[in-house]
């Protein structure tokens, strides 16, 4: 084996956290780890996942890795995919719960090749997370062309981290027999091993680059004197050796299709414009060293990176300019395939303005139901600044994408930059909506951020742009429902709420059905319909774990919690109370529905008695209502528990019946005794009668009067 003594110094050894293999490119690293992994797969599961520009995005990054772990360990589970709880709660959801499977797993290990292609930002952060809080059953091993900022100094000082760099990495006289001779059969002599060691400084690349022309060369004596093993010695050598090979049909084929990262035969065919690329594949990998195969069935293959980086070069000094028209053809080719983001970074990289737009406004929305926010945002990044300052269509689909995934700042940057643009263009957009006034309204009806009154009705004009028939029709009324609820119409926001969530299951829009039962289970519980109160948000919560949503909606816990309180079931209420709001107070953009989670936090432990606990749940309650430009009913309600417990007096004539406070909760919006009947289910004497029990024990004599007093009284 000629990496025997590097893949010594790898082997496993107790209390190594963390292998970093740091080199420049060229250097034998992944060829290196994957004789690694080889040797080591005999003793433990052993993970890979080669990194690219896409895993900067969290949810990707999770996703390879995940899908990568449960290949070498089935009995791996995670509840929780990353593309079900969005970026922002993958350290808190998703690694947790990794950690713990591997904690009983034997011994794991994962490779992340080419970590350097992760810049700063969330997904480099989460992998120091998992570095820092896995078990010692569990190793990392990355392999980058730079420092990877990870928490480096730390396990060193703990002898936790082994690191193998430049320096290590080059092959020495005796790695080399093993490579030319004993591994590739060139029958060298020693001395003229020893020279290519000496001329290429053991770089891997230049080695190998000597070894694939070896193999045709008729006097090998005659080319170890020629070969020179600088790099760029070894630029000139591929061009002029390895390259001109190949028949003039092969060398089109691998310089016009090095602009891909992946290659197939009809792909390749597409950019080239013939038939029977998949044979002239397949014929490369058996002679190529640097085409590498990415699947078993020889479908896919692509180019060592350094390789490709060099007849990249070769092509745009052989056919200037033609790179453009191959990333044209490429997007082409994986948009008719379903490989929209293949499509999308090839039409970028060409400059295809146009093209990528209309691929990015069309399909955003699939991608927020995933939570890959980050790979829209950085796409749309990549357009001039002058294009998309003044595109509304992108704009919105930037603001849209910012605001659910909690960046409310910038996506109101956004949305100002989409109304400097004004007057909007009419027509129907690319995901359905059908104009762009009709998406800026409905952004901005979601846009809530505690100013309640407002954002009513902005949602009734974007009901009244889209219509009843609108795809975005339920996630209108969802929004337009919860700001209801928060200024306290329970009747209007449950109409609301109902129209949303039939659809919205036909729809296959889960989480806006889940968010629609759920705001409908606490407005049930508003009216005292303990029953129907739970009946919606078990229905939420069964809804949430058969499509895998487990944990994704953090407004449930919220409505258990409140269904719990309603019978009485105190402890088990407050538990949920607390999971809902830990859960929001990691997330920016819902400040509502944390002051709300707090709030009935504090009511029970007030009804605990564990005031002081209460009055600190309350205190920070208020930092958040105070924020709210117009918090409706929570400041109502956050006044109720703030107050200071007493000792009340039991009066019948004073106190009112739940049944009573459920019906002048009623009598405070705008339908009469009799609708109000009907939609309590109760006969209109019924509700005639405890209207006259109600003025009776509030001292009034008219419905305003009520309304006055229980609000004074904190009742409302």
């Amino acid at each position: 084996m000629a990496r025997g003594r590097l893949l010594e110094r790898l082997r496993h050894e107790k209390g190594v956290r963390l292998i970093v293999v740091a080199a420049p490119a060229g250097s034998g690293k992944t060829t290196l780890l994957g004789a690694w992994r080889e040797a080591e797969a005999e003793r433990r599961a052993v993970g890979w996942v080669s990194l690219d520009d896409g895993d900067n995005d969290p949810v990707v990054l999770w996703s390879h890795v995940l899908e990568a772990l449960r290949r070498v360990c089935p009995a791996l589970e995670t509840s929780r995919g990353p593309e079900r709880v969005g970026a922002a709660r993958i350290v808190d959801t998703v690694l947790p719960e990794l950690v713990n499977g591997l904690t009983e797993q034997d011994g794991v290990a994962l490779v992340l090749d080419d970590f350097h292609r992760l810049g700063s930002g969330p997904s480099r952060e989460s992998v120091a997370w998992l570095v820092e809080h896995a078990p010692a059953s569990f190793q990392l091993v990355v392999s980058t062309r730079n420092e990877p900022a990870l928490p480096l100094a730390a396990l060193r000082a703990h002898g936790e981290l082994l690191e193998v760099r430049a320096d290590e990495l080059g092959f020495n006289a005796d790695e080399a027999e093993l490579l030319l001779n004993g591994r590739l059969e060139l029958g060298l002599a020693r001395n003229e091993v020893d020279e290519l060691v000496e001329r290429t400084e053991g770089w891997p690349a230049g080695l190998y680059l000597a070894a694939l022309s070896l193999r045709g060369a008729a006097d090998r004596h005659a080319f170890v004197s020629r070969f020179g093993g600088t790099s760029r010695h070894v630029v000139d050598f591929l061009l002029d050796e390895v390259l001109d090979a190949h028949d003039p049909a092969l060398q089109t084929l691998m310089t016009r299709c090095s602009v891909l990262e992946g290659l197939c035969g009809p792909l390749c065919d597409a950019l080239l414009e013939q038939e029977g690329s998949g044979e002239q594949l397949s014929e490369l990998a058996r002679t190529n060293l640097f085409l590498l195969p990415l699947d078993d069935q020889g479908t896919w293959y692509r180019f060592h990176h350094l390789f490709a980086q060099l007849l990249r070069a070769e092509l745009e000094r052989r056919e200037p300019g033609l790179a453009v028209t191959l990333h044209r053809r490429a997007s082409v080719w994986h948009r008719e395939n379903g490989s929209t983001d293949a499509a999308i970074e090839h039409a970028l990289v060409a400059g295809a303005f146009v093209e990528a737009r209309e691929l990015i406004t069309s399909t955003w929305f699939t991608y927020t139901q995933v939570a890959r926010h980050a790979t829209v945002v950085a796409w749309l990044e990549r357009f001039p600044p002058p294009i998309r300052q003044q595109d509304a269509n992108l704009l919105l689909v930037e603001a849209w994408v910012l605001m659910l995934s909690g960046r409310r700042d910038a996506a109101v940057g956004s949305m100002e930059a989409v109304e400097r643009l004004r007057p909007l263009d009419e027509g129907p957009l690319p995901d359905g909506f059908s104009s762009l006034e009709a998406s800026l309204a409905v952004l901005q009806g979601m846009n809530t951020w505690g100013d309640f009154r407002a954002s009513v009705e902005r949602a009734r004009h974007a009901a009244e742009l889209e219509g009843p028939t609108s795809p975005w029709r339920a996630l209108i009324c969802v929004a337009g429902g919860w700001c209801l609820y928060f200024v306290g119409e329970f009747l209007e926001a449950d109409q609301w709420l109902a129209e949303a969530a039939e659809p919205a299951l036909q729809l296959e829009q889960w989480r806006v059905a889940t968010s629609a039962l759920v705001a409908r289970s606490l407005v049930a519980g508003a009216f005292g319909q303990t029953d129907e109160q739970i009946r919606l948000v078990t229905r939420a919560m069964a809804i949430e774990q058969e499509h895998g949503l487990d944990g994704v909606d953090s407004e449930i816990p919220i409505a258990l919690g409140a269904a719990l309180e309603s019978r009485g079931e105190l402890e088990e209420a407050l538990s949920s109370f607390e999971r809902g709001a830990d859960v929001l107070r990691r997330i920016a953009g819902q400040p509502a529905s944390f002051a709300l989670a707090l709030i009935r936090q504090a009511a029970v432990l007030r009804a605990l008695h564990r005031d002081a606990e209460a009055e600190a749940v309350a205190e920070e309650a208020r930092s958040v209502v105070d924020s709210c430009p117009d918090p409706g009913i929570l400041a109502s309600w956050l006044g109720d528990v703030e107050r200071p417990p007493r000792t009340r007096r039991r009066s019948d004539d004073a106190t009112l019946s739940e049944r009573e406070l459920v019906v002048l909760r009623a009598l405070a919006g705008p339908l009469s005794k009799q609708e109000i009947g009907r939609e309590l289910y109760l006969s209109h004497n019924t509700i005639r009668s405890h209207v006259r029990s109600i003025y009776r024990k509030l001292g009034v004599s008219s419905r305003d009067d009520a309304i006055r007093r229980a609000r004074e009284r904190g009742l409302l």
